[in-house]
């Protein structure tokens, strides 16, 4: 096999080794560029695939929130249409049931039967209190005025403070449900139809809620 060699004079010229030099530095910068650009547009980037999967986890996050806001896409009927103060001083609107089951239990802080189903709706809560909304109703008073303690005690004497209780001092949700005495139960579906009304049994109760559910 025969091998070409330079010339003496080809070895010798400066102005061809130069060219050469050139040459040579070009094609290493080339290559290393090319190195550089398949480093950073590699599939395996640990920073590309940590912040894909960041934004991955705020997406499903944001899906997740909007999932466990069923009322805002809902349309509100007038029964649930009202605002309210609950007896702990807390803001309270209709439309927050929205979206599951829902027991209003209307009482009076005097009343005796509303006292003696306290037990129903404390088993109420804590049977079904994840899926179900239970909201105490509570009025000005049956025999005498209705104070802020006095409201107290009777949740606590009922052993109902798991519910929302909120006040109706005016009646004003009293009248919209239709609900003429103390001790009553209305039962809602999850869009805000009333299903059962009445100073229902503790058995009664809870097949209309099953019902509801």
């Amino acid at each position: 096999m025969m091998v070409e060699t330079a010339s003496p004079l080809e070895r010798n010229d400066p102005l061809k080794r130069t060219v050469t030099a050139k040459a040579t530095g070009i094609a290493a910068a080339s290559l290393a560029a090319l190195f550089a650009l398949g480093a950073c547009g590699s599939d395996d980037d640990p920073a590309a695939e940590e912040e894909m999967t960041s934004e991955d986890a705020m997406t499903q996050e944001a899906t997740g929130d909007e999932a466990e806001s069923p009322s805002e896409d809902m349309a509100v009927p007038e029964l649930l249409d009202f605002t309210a103060t609950t007896i702990d001083g807390e803001d309270f609107e209709g439309a927050s049931t929205l979206g599951d089951p829902t027991v209003l239990w209307f009482w009076e802080h005097d009343c005796p039967v509303c006292q003696s189903q306290g037990p129903a709706v404390a088993a109420l809560v804590e049977e079904y209190g994840d899926e179900i909304d239970v909201v105490g109703v509570s009025g000005a008073g049956l025999y005498a005025a209705s104070g802020a303690e006095d409201r107290a005690g009777f949740v606590d004497q009922t052993g109902t403070g798991d519910a929302v209780h909120i006040e109706d001092q005016d009646y004003a949700i009293r009248t919209a449900f239709e609900v003429v005495s103390q001790s009553t139960y209305v039962v809602l579906d999850s869009e805000g139809a009333v299903l059962e009304s009445g100073s229902l049994s503790e058995d009664d109760l809870n097949a209309a809620v099953e019902s509801a559910m």
